[in-house]
């Protein structure tokens, strides 16, 4: 992101016959390449929130996989919080095996019924000063081949967000559970 301490930026999604146009068009960057970098820049905490996961894909392997892994490394504390079908597609074993903590959350209601979402939010924040909100799950279509919009918030609104995550763990909207 832009040095200014209040800023937010355009990213996209979009498949891969329109991406370069539509980025340069728009002047915006790629999702994936935005939360790959967001997850490199984490140096204490980092907050990764999607419904939808996919084996193979995002938090699975590839890109934004291999910098979840470099950050749980570098001791960064890391919280994932999907569904549980979304947290049974991330290879737990090879991520817990870094350095860092890695935290597994889950929205209550969907502990309590597996079909209910509990949380439909998209996010990544890294140390609470820069954060990803917007459309796209973190799997191979939401990452690389559908139209999906976010942007990248810096300033008062990521500090916003901090005191929404911190409630839902408080009231245990969110809950931890065993990897």
């Amino acid at each position: 992101m832009k040095d200014s301490r209040d800023a937010v930026q355009l990213v996209v999604s979009a498949p891969s016959e329109h991406v370069v146009t539509l980025t340069y068009r728009a002047q915006c960057r790629t999702t994936l390449g935005a939360l790959t970098q967001l997850i490199a820049s984490a140096r204490k905490t980092l907050v990764l929130a999607a419904p939808f996961l996919q084996a193979e894909q995002g938090l699975a392997r590839g890109p934004m996989s291999e910098a979840v892994q470099a950050a749980l490394r570098r001791g960064v504390e890391v919280q994932v919080l999907s569904t549980g079908k979304g947290l049974e597609a991330i290879d737990y074993r090879s991520l817990s095996e870094a350095a860092g903590h890695l935290t597994l959350l889950r929205p209550r209601p969907n502990l309590e019924n597996e079909r209910a979402l509990g949380a439909h939010a998209k996010l990544c924040a890294a140390d609470w000063e820069t954060a990803y909100i917007g459309s796209a799950n973190f799997t191979g279509p939401g990452l690389s081949y559908q139209v999906e919009i976010g942007v990248l918030v810096s300033g008062p609104v990521v500090r916003q967000l901090q005191a929404f995550w911190t409630y839902c763990l408080e009231e245990e909207l969110f809950v931890k559970t065993s990897g």
